[in-house]
């Protein structure tokens, strides 16, 4: 009698513990790895807010671009360009009306203390200069942009290193591998640095950075309330002071 008891017990609870399953919330992210410092400061409050959990995936547009391309299960993919989204949508790969700009990313140079100007120094500088990999990376093409703005694209050839991403690029330049490189203000404002000067936006295309919900998104709904919030007046306030510039105002639009 009381092992038959333990079992209706035991099956109850399983019972009423389902629900709790069900309802629980996680959204699978896929962000750009320049932007998943700023993603990750201004996220908790989200998750307080709609009860949903936040997971990151991050890593070059390029390569994000073509996991969404391929079905891999995001619910909303954060790029660090316009191009991804747009390519996405033109191929069937996102919801209608989801591709929408969420931040405009402003290129840094990072630099050891010299008191020289940015095109002094780049025109000087005898050793490798760090930048993502122009062909994956919006950050890289934008350095790309500003070393040709600068005539110096084919001249410093033989000392560009390139790396997979921002985040990679940043990451050779803290760790004294490389003393001069192309990196985001951003990475540069979370991290606390003032080594850093931010490029003329004359030199480079502005980087617009645009979301997107992929077609296989399994939480719809969520992700366009993510893609709200980051767009609306409170957060975009909090990314200028992390190191991003203002959207223009028909950028910031309405609800998704």
């Amino acid at each position: 009698m009381v092992r038959r008891l333990t079992l209706l017990l035991s099956a109850l609870l399983v019972v009423i513990a389902l629900p709790v399953k069900a309802d629980s919330c996680t959204l699978r992210v896929a962000v750009a790895a320049s932007f998943r410092p700023a993603l990750q400061q201004v996220v908790p409050e989200f998750e307080r807010r709609y009860h949903c959990s936040v997971q990151l995936s991050s890593g070059s547009s390029g390569v994000l671009y073509q996991q969404v391309l391929h079905r891999a299960p995001f619910d909303l993919f954060l790029s660090a360009d316009r191009e991804r989204p747009e390519l996405l949508e033109k191929r069937g790969g996102a919801l209608a009306d989801s591709r929408h700009t969420y931040a405009l990313g402003l290129l840094a140079l990072w630099h050891p203390g010299s008191a020289v100007n940015i095109e002094q120094l780049l025109q000087t500088w005898p050793e490798k200069i760090v930048l993502a990999d122009p062909k994956v990376a919006p950050f890289g093409r934008a350095a790309q942009q500003a070393l040709q703005s600068l005539g110096l694209w084919e001249k410093k050839q033989t000392q560009l290193a390139r790396v997979h991403n921002a985040g990679q690029a940043y990451l050779m330049l803290d760790s004294g591998n490389a003393q001069l490189g192309f990196v985001a203000a951003s990475q540069m404002q979370a991290a606390g640095r003032d080594n850093f000067w931010l490029l003329p936006q004359r030199l480079y295309t502005p980087i617009e950075q645009q979301l997107v919900i992929p077609a296989q998104s399994r939480r719809p709904e969520k992700a366009r309330a993510l893609a709200n919030y980051l767009r609306s007046a409170e957060v975009q306030m909090q990314l200028q002071q992390l190191g991003y510039g203002l959207l223009p105002a028909q950028s910031k639009g309405g609800e998704l």
